[in-house]
């Protein structure tokens, strides 16, 4: 596989998971909703960490795009970390609102 297939790739699954993220985003809103009251503002707040979280991996993903090959790696890594950062607050999130 060529570098550049490598990297197009790996530019692909993170978009893919970007949508996932959403997906899962657009879910714990709908359970939000359902709460009511106090409930309702607890999952607002967190749901305002998991949206910053869903920012920091989109704004790596545009990074990735412009990036050259060089910065490629480096990126690639930042990229990878913004996703465990995503996932370990959704899944904080989801322990505390089930």
């Amino acid at each position: 596989m060529t570098e550049s297939s490598r990297r197009d790739q790996f530019i692909e699954t993170v978009k893919g998971k970007l949508d996932e993220l959403n997906q899962e985003i657009d879910q714990l809103e709908e359970k939000a909703k359902k709460a009511g009251g106090d409930a309702e503002q607890k999952y607002r707040e967190q749901l305002a960490d998991v949206r910053k979280k869903r920012d920091e991996l989109k704004q790596k993903l545009t990074e990735l795009r412009a990036a050259g090959e060089a910065q490629f790696d480096k990126l690639k890594l930042e990229a990878e970390h913004a996703w465990k950062a995503f996932k370990n607050s959704a899944n904080y999130f989801k322990s505390h609102f089930k």
